[in-house]
């Protein structure tokens, strides 16, 4: 999969986050979950104004790794090597999808449709950036 590719869908998946919290914010109730447990279950509540914290956050990680990524380490004197582009750029997109949905949980959640993010959030969540994570070290061994 090409980093073009990969930044497109990012892109769109940071959209859909956006989306989601500007279409769901006038119906939400005035308390929203704000942390889910080890679990997955809401354990701690804010205004609904917190539905843009998500998309906010997960926004600023993708810009400011994508300028990084793109314009700051090519002119450093250890720029990352081109095999690692892949990669980080996967990790970026992760990071995307994981805002999105916990943005869309927050959601039902407030609506009372669901109980909380999920028991199996934590675990894929950890496998698959440990998984990215551990592509980068093995093919960043050699520099």
């Amino acid at each position: 999969m090409s980093v073009n590719l990969i930044d497109a869908l990012s892109v769109v998946v940071l959209i859909l986050g956006w989306w989601i919290a500007l279409s769901v914010y006038p119906r939400l109730p005035e308390q929203v979950p704000v942390h889910f447990g080890f679990i997955g279950e809401a354990d701690r509540w804010g205004g609904r104004w917190m539905i843009f914290l998500m998309p906010l956050v997960s926004t600023a990680i993708f810009t400011l790794n994508y300028w990084l990524f793109e314009y700051v380490s090519p002119g450093s004197p250890k720029p990352i090597p081109p095999e690692m582009r892949t990669p980080l750029h996967l990790l970026l997109m992760e990071l995307s999808v994981i805002f999105t949905y916990i943005t869309w949980r927050m959601s039902e959640v407030a609506f009372g449709r669901a109980r909380g993010i999920g028991g199996w959030f934590l675990p894929v969540t950890l496998v698959a950036i440990l998984a990215t994570c551990g592509w980068m070290w093995v093919l960043g061994r050699g520099h």
